[in-house]
């Protein structure tokens, strides 16, 4: 292919050229009914090694904290979806859904792999992964046809405590894979039979450090942006607020996403933990926060979804067509039926029991970030390591572009065999909640 922009051009030149290129592809695809993250990853794909040679692969790494930074901030975004009080009125039955459609999804998914793999790491991995639901695009249709009922609420429910639960699940499976990479990868036999050089201290040291020092680590930074929060509010002049809350809310995130780096922590978990704080200690201050990061966010967003793209190369998909459709199926299946099962076990309306499993099967930004994740963690790890992050990588974001387009769909039939479409009640917009209203 030809280079169609000077050799060696200026790494801000060619951020630059994918924010915009991407944010203009999202644009289409939203016109057309797909969810624009599918565009900034094919605008990303286009640019890339694969097509037009414009983005090098190696500005992807040159660029990880971009990655850091978006992980950041779609954990902090998640925690904030996360009430206590809206949890409770729920009640068991969430509780039992999330768990077993999570069981159903790891299960068959972590089954599957091994027997077309072999390998226990990778099995793990894609797991873990394979748990988690797309929020962002099951909101945006769920807002997008004014949805609203039992099966919306349990939906919106189930995808935030899923993800939340996708997390913790994750940094276990990470935790163990490392010492199996670090022993040559041992099989399955080795470890039920205690044999070989990984022992059950190993397997749990690791994990209950990492999920401990994220939640410990997530606590602190919460109460603290809180405090910080409470004071713009209270002794700042109206007219700065805004400004304020934006600058301080963005540098805490960004602080406690490096000190998680840093300390070889979840940083996903850890932000995500600032944010169940936040908005559970004083909401209004999670309304600041939300809206600073729907102004800030986008810019990193489409920037991390197009570098997603970029280290794409569809050289290798026939290679892994098998993995890639085992994944995707055995998701689907895992995910649907563990959710049906859940809701049967719970009692649940069938409304909610027959529909939520439908609703649950789009997956994007948190299986990509964990997948980029699994890159930075596991690509030292010699060869096992690379073919670990190839394959989960690879795979993620090829069945990204399946599900993305197939989810969104089957959220508008859930909602409209449940007969929830256009049920909502409009409320104030999220300007007007967070930083208009004049405080009292």
């Amino acid at each position: 292919m030809p280079q169609f922009f000077p050799e060696g051009l200026d790494i801000l030149a060619l951020v630059g050229i994918i924010i915009l290129f991407a944010f203009l592809m999202g644009q289409i695809f939203r016109r057309i009914g797909i969810p624009q993250v599918v565009g900034f990853i094919v605008a990303g794909t286009l640019l890339g090694p694969s097509f037009l040679h414009i983005v090098p692969g190696e500005l992807t790494g040159n660029l990880t904290f971009v990655t850091e930074l978006a992980l950041g901030l779609i954990g902090f975004e998640m925690g904030e979806h996360l009430r206590f009080d809206e949890l409770r009125k729920l009640g068991r039955s969430i509780i039992i859904i999330v768990v077993l459609q999570a069981i159903g999804a790891f299960v068959l998914v972590a089954s599957g792999v091994y027997l077309v793999t072999g390998s226990l790491p990778t099995a793990l991995i894609f797991g873990a992964i394979a748990m988690a639901t797309a929020p962002a695009a099951t909101v945006d249709v769920l807002t997008e046809y004014g949805a609203e009922g039992p099966m919306t609420t349990s939906l919106l429910a189930v995808i935030g405590i899923d993800d939340a639960l996708t997390l913790l699940v994750f940094s276990i499976t990470a935790a163990m894979a490392e010492p199996l990479l670090s022993n040559g990868g041992s099989s399955l036999s080795d470890v039920l039979t205690g044999g070989g050089d990984i022992s059950l201290v190993e397997m749990i040291e690791i994990p209950v450090f990492e999920i401990g020092g994220s939640i410990l680590v997530g606590i602190l930074f919460g109460f603290l942006l809180t405090r910080i929060m409470c004071h713009i509010r209270s002794h700042h002049a109206p007219e700065r607020r805004q400004h304020d809350a934006m600058a301080v809310s963005i540098a805490v995130i960004f602080i406690a996403t490096g000190l998680s780096r840093s300390m070889d922590l979840s940083l996903i978990l850890t932000t995500m933990v600032m944010g169940i704080v936040v908005v559970n200690r004083t909401p209004r201050n999670g309304e600041y926060i939300r809206f600073t990061i729907e102004q800030a966010g986008p810019v990193v967003y489409v920037l991390f979804f197009a570098l997603v793209g970029a280290g794409l190369d569809l050289g290798t998909l026939p290679a892994i067509g098998t993995l890639g459709l085992a994944y995707m199926i055995l998701r689907i299946v895992g995910k649907y039926s563990g959710a049906w099962l859940g809701g049967y076990v719970a009692g649940t309306d069938p409304t909610v029991r027959d529909n939520l499993g439908l609703a649950l099967l789009s997956q994007a930004g948190v299986a990509i970030g964990l997948a980029l994740s699994v890159e930075t963690r596991f690509q030292d790890f010699g060869p096992e390591g690379e073919q670990l992050v190839d394959r989960v990588v690879n795979v993620v974001t090829a069945t990204t572009f399946v599900v993305q387009i197939i989810g969104p769909l089957l959220v508008k039939v859930a909602i409209t065999r449940a007969g929830e479409i256009g049920k909502a009640r409009p409320g104030p917009p999220l300007v007007e909640a967070g930083f208009a209203e004049a405080e009292t």
